[in-house]
């Protein structure tokens, strides 16, 4: 059964495994570049939030750069008549632009995130969000302070009951950011691939009582066992944007763990297990694709790894430490 954890200092109860909603909306590509998994047509979406909700899902992800709103859109139209019974995340930041491999741009100005807030309430049809987060960590002291104006002024308006951001890979940042007392949640990579918040950040968020929401548990989907090396990524998924060598590195790291695979569980499930095996983490919100992806991924709530798993994957980790 799906267990619920606190988030962080907060009053929310939140499934400690939610839904990342990037591939919800649907192919859209900016400049010819993907900037999604592929396509999702509406039905699928929707099947797969009907599905969560039927799984003990209580908790969505979403941002307003996701397929350009339309992620936002189709979470707000399956969630409707859910609203009062879930809790819905979103995040703004991302300006559409002519960057690659990404074709998108940062504007943590207050003017920027207050403007996106609202036309992503509209998109998800509610008059508040949960929490909102800035998907870029703040990078000058100008971000920093226009981050605290913006929090400030949603939370007064109600449009928002928390506020956080999402900061990737930038842990020393969100190291900051709990130092500053600035948000009540980080949003981070943290995954059987991205282990580093163990050493600092987990340890210094769970002090200080901030939620911690873990995106890409399965590391884009390179731990769910599927790929091997020579695979390439279709045109229309946003992994394709990979160059030769990190794509390489990352199906040989992800193959490291093949072990902890076997006839009780997959490897997405352990990677999973692997992840909520922290109490620090509030929630980690997996993607999904497919509702067979969705009940697997939850499966994960009921796993546990043993100590010696544990030991051995810690140096594996180790050694890429080194190396």
């Amino acid at each position: 059964m799906l267990q619920n954890r606190k988030l962080g200092r907060t009053n929310l109860s939140v499934s400690e495994i939610g839904l990342g909603c990037w591939p919800l909306g649907g192919l859209t590509t900016i400049n010819g570049i993907s900037i999604t998994y592929g396509d999702l047509d509406e039905a699928t979406a929707s099947n797969i939030i009907k599905t969560a909700l039927e799984l003990g899902v209580n908790t969505f992800d979403t941002a307003d750069s996701y397929s350009l709103g339309n992620s936002e859109k189709r979470l707000g139209k399956a969630l409707k008549e859910h609203r009062a019974d879930v809790h819905i995340f979103t995040k703004a930041a991302g300006v559409p632009s002519y960057n690659e491999p990404m074709p998108m741009g940062i504007d943590l100005s207050y003017h920027h995130l207050m403007a996106a807030l609202d036309r992503s309430l509209k998109r998800l049809e509610t008059s508040y969000v949960d929490l909102f987060q800035a998907h870029k960590a703040p990078q000058s002291e100008k971000d920093f302070l226009s981050l605290e104006k913006t929090f400030k002024e949603i939370k007064a308006e109600g449009k928002a009951f928390y506020c956080g951001v999402s900061i990737g890979l930038e842990y020393e940042k969100g190291i900051e950011l709990i130092k500053r007392g600035m948000v009540d949640t980080i949003q981070l990579y943290f995954s059987l691939l991205d282990f580093r918040p163990v050493e600092k950040l987990l340890p210094l968020a769970k002090k200080n009582g901030v939620g911690i929401i873990i995106a890409e548990p399965l590391a884009q989907g390179f731990l769910t066992g599927k790929y091997k090396q020579g695979h390439s990524f279709s045109k229309t998924d946003i992994r394709s944007g990979y160059d030769t060598i990190t794509l390489r590195t990352k199906i040989e790291r992800s193959q490291h763990f093949q072990f902890l695979a076997n006839e009780s569980r997959t490897l997405n499930v352990a990677a999973l297990a692997y992840v909520l095996n922290r109490d620090e983490v509030s929630t980690c919100i997996p993607g999904a694709k497919s509702v067979e992806q969705l009940r697997s991924n939850i499966g994960a709530s009921e796993a546990s790894l043993t100590n010696d798993e544990l030991e051995k994957i810690a140096e594996i980790q180790q050694k890429w430490l080194q190396s």
